[in-house]
């Protein structure tokens, strides 16, 4: 019996599939390690704090008398046996298992990741004459062009790395029409404020916020 869970910092979180072949186990996995991501999930909030986080698929194999756990390096490069949440099962592998992260974009009924915002609401109806812009307020990624949107990221730390990842990914595919201004100066704040104020109706409070769950 062959399971493939997911954890999250190393703590089960579900089960993801099972089987009863290991050979069948094994080409899942392969699959799963496989997978990329356009902008994954680094840090998540735990209580008020900003935590980093990883996830990883690992694939266990239901012990049977005489089955021995693995023997891995340890954080300070010291081999030593690793042993699963449960001790009926025993880790076979492990690989990282990276996360789509999701963000709150104003006029969207749910939260939308980086590849949909990319795809969306960057990529479509570009113009010759009326080019979008991309901008940063704080933890806002702004895109304007006849439209305008405010994607929310968790601090500004992640809003810069969203925007360098779309700029990134449109330089390296030499996609045109779209102007990357880089961080609204501290003396437009106010300009900024207003205009999405009125456009969008956010909040003063919210706008001047520097962070977001």
């Amino acid at each position: 019996m062959f399971q493939i869970v997911l954890t999250k910092n190393r703590h089960k979180i579900k089960v993801l599939y099972d089987y009863k072949r290991e050979n069948d186990a094994n080409n899942r996995f392969k699959k799963l390690k496989s997978q990329v991501v356009f902008f994954p999930k680094t840090k998540i909030y735990k209580g008020k704090e900003l935590q980093d986080v990883g996830y990883e698929v690992l694939l266990l194999k239901k012990k049977v008398e005489g089955d021995k756990n693995r023997i891995v390096k340890n954080e300070i490069g010291k081999f030593v046996e690793e042993v699963s949440d449960n001790p009926e099962w025993s880790i076979i592998a492990s690989a990282p298992y990276p996360m789509e992260e999701n963000f709150n974009v104003t006029g969207a009924n749910r939260k939308l990741t980086g590849k949909e915002i990319l795809d969306n609401l960057v990529l479509t109806n570009k113009q010759k004459n009326n080019p979008k812009q991309l901008l940063l307020l704080k933890n806002k990624l702004i895109i304007e062009s006849l439209s305008i949107y405010v994607v929310t990221c968790k601090n500004t730390e992640q809003a810069i790395k969203l925007y360098n990842r779309i700029r990134t990914h449109c330089y390296d595919n030499k996609i045109t029409n779209i102007l990357f201004f880089g961080t609204i100066v501290k003396k437009d704040y106010t300009v900024w404020y207003k205009r999405l104020h009125s456009r969008l109706g956010i909040g003063y409070n919210r706008l001047y916020r520097a962070s977001s769950r």
